[in-house]
């Protein structure tokens, strides 16, 4: 052993000794603050295909650091920190050594002008890029945020508050040599006052984001998206007679993305009413008004704010939106309620007016059925299309259901909906939802099960179809076993963005398919723990996943698979860890070899009450 690594030793060592003389707390005057933690000296080794293998006894540990000043309610804080921290040793989840510390202050607490600080940096930590319904791929960076918020609540004054937010990371996906970068800020400032019986409030906000996207599917490298975005908005409400209440908003906000050299931007301008009257215990009435400026721009918008991009849309061609509703609902019963609804709204999209009329008849039941309880409603509309004079009927249904059957648990869940109303007049939507879950236990020995799935597409439109399935299972005997298993698969239309996939918040032609990627795929996992002893913990895990991405008529098909295991023994403060953890990952279309990493750790950590 080389002298630097002995006396490093002696020095952990020394300090997982020496907890016993420590104190509890330290108060000095009127500041008052507590540490506890950990410090878990140990040796580690990492080695893939894309790094060199490196091998070391380094210090680890994690810790909190607490406390305030006069008063909590004066200025308090609490930071907490990490070391070191690998998924073969704690559950910090990085197959690399992971530092991290979060910063929390709070200020004037118990004042008029409360405030709050924070801050968190992570440095060489795994993330996730996600993939709709599906296990994510892993990523591997840097990233922090700081946020502060100040308030005014001053008697018969209107209140104010403000807010600023900021982060950023930078991460590379294991198996692809693209760097992902993601950042945003943000600023916003919110009043609300009280007057003569009408409650009204303002906001303005402002933020922008900056993206760098991967590339998932070929090696042409990495794709930038630049979006800023600022609202503005009031809003009212009363009191009204018969138990009821009334509040108008109006917003506009505005909207600039910049994707591959191509701008799209737009101004939109939303004013939303809405008045409740209820003349008895049993019979409600309301009435809503929505129009919208900009239809257009407003579905773009929500492409905008879902981090992806839009290339090509024409946001200049006019466009706009009114929705007048009006529901009445009457409970027969307690458990038996009815309502009817009558709806019109009208639109000016892609150069073309369209109508629609929509009547609708429904009911809700909820009772105690064969020892269990269920909870149902049906949902009748009949739609008219001004523009094409034809009618289409449509319905939903929703159910769920539990009891327990001869020991077993059992909850259950079902929807239906064929040509419900979408945001455009021009689209139905029909789909279907439904789980189930099963459980029981005959002492030590447990049992469940689980399964889950949906489907949703556009009635008009082919190829508008995403899925998903998902198959559970568990079963247990007291601390000695546990073993539990899942399966997923899931299908559809996506956007690529900084944080991953997400699925297609709006149809084509809205968004045009240039920008849409397809996905598929099946992932699977297996877990097993086992307390055979006390104070000993032994587990693994196994997750392996398989997708499909297509964009711009190229396919890349790739792999993820994950295994991991922990060995931990613990006596009084001391806390013997052992593990080891594999991850696997590769894109055939990145043109780069499939990505190896592991890790193996063995150390000890002790726990201290340090003051």
């Amino acid at each position: 052993m080389k002298g630097w690594q002995r006396i490093a030793w002696l020095v952990q060592v020394g300090i997982l000794l020496a907890g016993p003389c420590l104190t509890a707390q330290v108060k000095v005057g009127d500041f008052t603050t507590t540490l506890t933690g950990t410090v878990a000296p140990g040796y580690s080794a990492t080695y893939g295909n894309e790094s060199s293998s490196s091998h070391s006894w380094a210090l680890a540990g994690a810790g909190t650091l607490a406390g305030n000043y006069y008063n909590p309610n004066f200025v308090s804080y609490n930071s907490s920190f990490y070391l070191n921290q690998s998924r073969a040793n704690s559950n910090f989840q990085s197959i690399s050594n992971a530092s991290g510390v979060n910063l929390t202050t709070s200020i004037f607490g118990g004042s008029h002008f409360p405030g709050s600080i924070s801050y968190s940096n992570t440095w060489n930590s795994d993330g996730n890029y996600d993939v709709p319904g599906l296990a994510n791929y892993v990523t591997h960076g840097n990233s922090d945020t700081f946020s502060a918020s100040w308030s005014a609540n001053l008697e018969n004054l209107p209140s104010l508050s403000a807010g600023y937010q900021r982060g950023g990371s930078t991460y590379t996906v294991y198996g692809i040599n693209d760097e992902g970068r993601n950042s945003f800020d943000s600023a916003n400032v919110r009043s609300s006052y009280r007057v003569a019986g009408f409650n009204l409030g303002a906001f303005y906000s402002a933020g922008g984001s900056h993206s760098q996207i991967p590339s998932l599917v070929s090696d042409e490298g990495p794709s930038q998206i630049q979006a800023t975005n600022d609202a503005m908005g009031a809003n009212v409400s009363h009191a009204l007679p018969m138990n009821g209440s009334a509040s108008a908003s109006f917003n506009r906000s505005y909207w600039d993305s910049n994707y591959l050299g191509s701008t799209t931007n737009g101004t939109i301008d939303l004013v939303n009413t809405i008045a409740t009257v209820r003349p008895s215990q049993k019979l409600t009435f309301t009435a809503s008004l929505n129009y919208s400026d900009n239809l257009t721009g407003q579905l773009l918008e929500a492409v905008v704010a879902a981090g992806g991009a839009v290339t090509g849309a024409n946001t200049s061609q006019t466009s706009n939106s009114l929705d007048f509703l009006s529901v009445a609902t009457y409970a027969i019963t307690p458990r038996l309620q009815t309502s009817v609804s009558a709806e019109h709204r009208s639109q000016t999209f892609l150069g073309e007016n369209y109508g629609d009329d929509t009547f609708a008849a429904g009911v809700t039941y909820l009772r105690n059925i064969l020892d269990g309880t269920f909870n149902g409603s049906v949902s009748l509309t009949e739609n008219s299309d001004e523009q094409g004079g034809g009618d289409t009927m449509g319905f939903t249904i929703a159910q769920n259901y539990s009891r327990k059957v001869e020991g077993w648990h059992v909850t259950e869940s079902f929807g239906y909906a064929q040509n419900a109303e979408t945001l455009l007049v021009t689209y139905m939507n029909s789909f279907y939802n439904y789980s189930l879950n099963v459980r029981r236990n005959w002492g030590t020995f447990n049992l469940s099960f689980g399964a889950g799935g949906s489907r949703t597409a556009l009635t008009q439109n082919a190829g508008t179809t995403s899925s998903s399935e998902n198959y559970s299972a568990a079963v247990g005997y007291g601390r000695w076993i546990s073993v539990n298993g899942g399966y997923s698969k899931a299908d559809g239309q996506a956007l690529e963005t900084g944080a991953g996939l997400v699925s297609v918040p709006i149809p084509s032609p809205v968004l045009p398919s240039s920008v849409i990627s397809l996905y598929g795929g099946t992932s699977y996992s297996v877990g097993l723990s086992s307390s055979p002893v006390k104070n000993l913990i032994l587990t693994a895990a196994y997750a392996r996943s398989t997708t499909n991405i297509t964009n711009a008529g190229i396919t890349s098909g790739n792999d993820n698979d994950e295994f991991s295991t922990l060995i931990q023994y613990q006596t009084r403060k001391l806390s013997y860890n052992s593990g080891y953890a594999r991850l696997g990952q590769g894109f055939g279309a990145s043109g780069t070899p499939a990505a190896t990493v592991s890790t193996y750790y063995v150390g000890v950590s002790r726990w201290f009450n340090v003051f």
